[in-house]
């Protein structure tokens, strides 16, 4: 390996302990902090526990009231460009990727370049995007495809047994949960 490359690896390391070390103790508004920092556009009431935000975070922007979970890939450049550098030296291609307000992005999903995410949309877990996601739906597959619109979503959901009975509280909410699902999980 190049000496180069080794130094890349160590500081980019080093960069993601003392990133870590930081969020530890000041929180959630310190990962926002450092984000923005690094170039990414984040709105005001966000929730972000992902740490992939590519090569270029600059190219990346959330609107306000998201959730991008845990896990979630950015993906912002296509290194696949690289088989044909010895012909053509400077090919690139890189994409913004646009995240609108009030849009939920789950865990393990995957956002190639060059799309937007619309407003109100909900993108399942371990979906791979690859174009843009219209406006109030919810997307999912690989590639991710629209599965329903957000009014549909929202119904089935509401249609759930005890869908509004969880406390909000933390410790009434585990109280309930256990009291549900004992049964199911006495049989585990």
């Amino acid at each position: 390996m190049r000496l180069s490359f080794l130094l890349y690896q160590y500081r980019m390391s080093a960069t993601r302990i003392l990133s870590r070390f930081l969020i530890a103790f000041g929180g959630h508004s310190m990962k926002l902090k450092l984000l923005r920092k690094a170039g990414v556009k984040i709105g005001e009431n966000c929730r972000i526990y992902t740490d992939s935000f590519g090569s270029e975070p600059y190219l990346i922007s959330i609107g306000n009231h998201c959730t991008i979970t845990s896990g979630v890939v950015f993906i912002n450049h296509d290194g696949a460009c690289w088989v044909f550098r010895e012909d053509v030296p400077n090919l690139q291609n890189f994409g913004p990727i646009v995240i609108k307000d009030n849009s939920f992005i789950g865990t393990n999903a995957v956002l190639l370049p060059h799309l937007t995410i619309g407003p109100n949309s909900i993108v399942a877990a371990g979906a791979v995007v690859t174009k843009d996601v219209p406006p109030n739906t919810v997307v999912g597959g690989v590639p991710a495809r629209v599965l329903m619109s957000l009014a549909d979503y929202r119904t089935k959901m509401l249609a759930r047994p005890d869908a509004t009975a969880v406390p909000t509280e933390p410790r009434e909410r585990r109280a309930y949960l256990e009291r549900r699902f004992r049964e199911t999980l006495e049989r585990a």
